[in-house]
């Protein structure tokens, strides 16, 4: 369901800025209350919220998760926010929570503050980390996604990565195919007024709707192909996630010409799986 659309902000890899230019909508708190009872009584347990960025409107956002909880106390429910907009309301994250929150997702997109930038993602790594700390507090699990393949990203990037996501437990938060997510370039993207961006693209594909680019770093392309494959055919024969992402790292670590160390356990093998939705999905 929506309780709005559109987007203040204006990410430049996003696809919804070009189309909404930094605006928003809310749909009224009587149509998604609706919308809600309709599939409640279709036998729905979790609603999923599909806004943008739930935290657009906070004041509102709490209103409908209230109102919601109210009629239905033992609905679950998730939704996608900004991190600057987890920290500004960081406040709110307990009453999300007393209210079904079961999880959250954030486009983190990457630890490096150098392709943060490029993206004009509105936070930093230090941030991401605050954020994470603030959602755990209240409770909730937060699911970071992930754009790994960006022209700015090194391969150190990718290593410090997936050895950050085990030193967070965050193993069994994150899709494998966010581990695979490359950059996407299409006509009207805001990247393509930035010089940034250009020395590496390539040719329009106009079948695929995107520019393609290169890497500068050969060892990136390899990387990209190979963890495509390991996730494609992971979900393909429904591999563990635990499972997948040590095949994943231990591809980074090998084009990154180092070993990993030998401790591969993660805490998400000796707990309950983190909540997540059964289809994957990136943000």
């Amino acid at each position: 369901m929506e309780a709005s659309r559109g987007c203040l902000h204006q990410c430049l890899h996003c696809p919804i800025p070009p189309v909404y230019g930094g605006r928003f909508f809310v749909v009224p708190l009587e149509v998604v209350i609706e919308d809600v009872r309709r599939q409640v009584a279709a036998g729905a347990r979790h609603m999923t919220f599909a806004d943008p960025d739930f935290l657009n409107g906070p004041g509102h956002a709490l209103r409908i998760v209230t109102a919601m909880h109210a009629a239905y106390p033992d609905l679950t429910f998730d939704f996608t926010a900004k991190v600057e907009h987890l920290l500004e309301h960081r406040a709110l994250l307990p009453r999300f929570a007393a209210a079904g929150c079961a999880f959250i997702v954030t486009a983190a997109e990457s630890l490096s503050d150098a392709v943060l930038q490029k993206l004009d993602k509105g936070h930093t790594r230090e941030d991401l980390q605050r954020a994470l700390d603030a959602v755990r507090a209240a409770g909730i699990t937060l699911r970071p996604s992930w754009l790994p393949f960006t022209p700015w990203a090194t391969l150190d990037d990718y290593v410090e990565l997936v050895d950050w996501l085990i030193a967070e437990d965050l193993v069994d938060c994150v899709e494998p195919v966010q581990l695979a997510i490359r950059l996407l370039v299409p006509p009207g993207s805001a990247l393509l007024g930035r010089p940034e961006i250009l020395p590496f693209l390539k040719e329009l594909d106009a079948e695929a709707f995107t520019w393609r680019w290169e890497h500068p770093d050969p060892r990136m392309e390899r990387l990209y192909r190979t963890v495509s494959e390991i996730v494609h055919w992971a979900n393909h024969t429904r591999k563990p996630v635990a499972t997948t992402f040590r095949q994943v790292r231990n591809a980074a670590y090998e084009a990154a010409g180092r070993r990993p160390a030998e401790a591969l356990a993660t805490h998400a093998e000796r707990r309950p799986v983190a909540p997540r939705l059964t289809e994957p999905w990136f943000c």
